[in-house]
């Protein structure tokens, strides 16, 4: 009777996969849930024994301090990545997302280094081009714990509530500009006469100005960027301003696209 339960679990999981389209989560059914632990003992046993490949849980280091590596990915946190942290779901993710596959390596290899952690990814169409977009994932609630306290990190939607973390702003030079190098990667644009940051937050660009004026980068006012969307932006447009934007990129942290046009416009 009990290995007959068994199976039927896993015929009733795969179907739920056809009907939803997606690999069933622990979350979207709380009868297959209790069920598969009361089975199985865990839903990642069932999981592995429906065929599924599964990675069992993981538990990243917690860093003991800030370096420029991990200033980069704060930047790119806050700009192209969110933090989830709900209690009541028990559902706590860090997420960054690029559309390159080159970039999804990079993230791969930095989360791997700065955490101790072998991240999973998923990617979907977005558009008209085609291009896959990933979401690189860690799924940890102490990990989300200690950026949200120690990063100024909001957790959901954060576009508009934003701010450059405290630590940052406290922190030396080289921490600034990998933080800085990080921004642009996530959300700057590096266009034939110009570097822009844009973002729905003004006190988060306030913050950027701040890092820009310390190491001697002009920029302009923060304009309205988009009506619509309600966002806003800076321009660094001067010759001798631009090429510090390129020494920021002499490093082992970046986006190679973002470089090779920083290297192309920029000589």
């Amino acid at each position: 009777m009990f290995e007959f339960e068994k199976n039927k679990l896993i015929l009733d999981i795969k179907n739920f996969h056809k009907e939803l389209g997606r690999r069933p989560t622990k979350h979207d059914s709380s009868i297959l849930y209790n069920h598969s632990k009361k089975y199985f003992g865990s839903w990642n046993n069932m999981m592995k024994s429906a065929g599924y490949d599964v990675r069992y849980n993981q538990y990243p280091i917690i860093p003991l301090e800030l370096t420029s590596e991990l200033s980069y990915f704060i930047g790119l946190l806050i700009t192209d990545g969110h933090i989830r942290y709900d209690k009541l779901l028990k559902n706590y993710k860090i997420a960054i997302y690029t559309s390159y596959p080159e970039e999804k390596e990079m993230i791969l290899k930095l989360i791997k280094y700065l955490f101790n952690y072998n991240s999973t990814f998923s990617s979907r169409i977005n558009g008209f081009n085609k291009k896959p977009n990933y979401e690189i994932r860690i799924n940890s609630r102490e990990l989300a714990t200690f950026l949200i306290k120690n990063f100024d990190m909001p957790s959901g939607n954060k576009s508009s509530i934003v701010i450059v973390p405290s630590i940052i702003e406290k922190s030396n030079i080289e921490l600034k500009k990998a933080f800085l190098r990080g921004v642009i990667d996530g959300d700057g644009s590096i266009l034939v006469n110009n570097v822009k940051i844009a973002s729905g937050s003004i006190k988060f660009l306030e913050g950027i100005k701040r890092i820009l004026s310390e190491l001697d980068i002009n920029c302009g006012k923060i304009i309205r960027d988009n009506k619509l969307t309600n966002t806003f932006s800076i321009r660094i447009c001067r010759g001798n301003d631009l090429k510090k934007i390129k020494k920021i990129y002499d490093s082992s942290c970046f986006y190679r696209r973002k470089k090779e046009n920083i290297d192309k416009f920029y000589k």
